[in-house]
């Protein structure tokens, strides 16, 4: 391999270890930002159609027994999100130190990234109505949809990175 092509595949395998983390990072994030979301949800709103729950809630005392399992089933699902997440950024990253990860991460990058963008579209379409929600704030919407955003461009980095890394290896220009 010359010199330039070494250089670039450095350089590529560097962007791929630094996206392996953003990854994570925004994974980490997005649990924490549903989870604290469902915690700052009071019981009332959860239940506000059922009115005989929402009076047992408030005459019994169980609403914090309904704060745990609704943040047990929301951390589940949530992980849901995760474990794909933290197995692309495995392999990228042992992908960035040269090892041969195979072919399964990469598709597994793609499908995500395909799933994000139409997230994503879906988020910025329904915006105008996030914005006049009274659950979240405006600010909380708008920072919400730049971290998705944000997210959503590092997975498309990362996959475009991967996939020119492996360019390099085959000596395609």
């Amino acid at each position: 391999m010359n010199n330039d092509r070494e250089r670039e595949l450095r350089r590529q395998r560097s962007n791929l270890r630094s996206l392996a983390l953003g990854i994570t990072v925004f994974g980490l994030w997005s649990v924490l930002k549903v989870a604290v979301s469902a915690l700052l949800t009071p019981v009332e709103k959860i239940l506000n159609e059922n009115e005989e729950a929402l009076a047992l809630v408030t005459e019994s005392g169980t609403r914090y027994v309904i704060y745990i399992v609704v943040l047990v089933f929301i951390l589940i699902f949530s992980s849901i999100d995760l474990i794909p997440r933290f197995y692309v950024a495995r392999k990228a990253r042992r992908e960035s130190l040269g090892q041969n990860q195979g072919m399964a991460w990469m598709v597994c990058a793609v499908v995500m990234f395909i799933v994000w963008v139409i997230i994503v579209l879906e988020e910025i379409l329904s915006f105008p109505k996030l914005l006049e929600s009274t659950t979240t704030g405006q600010l909380d919407t708008v920072i919400s949809l730049g971290l998705d955003i944000t997210a959503t461009v590092i997975l498309g980095k990362l996959c475009v990175t991967a996939f020119r890394i492996r360019k390099i290896m085959r000596g395609e220009d």
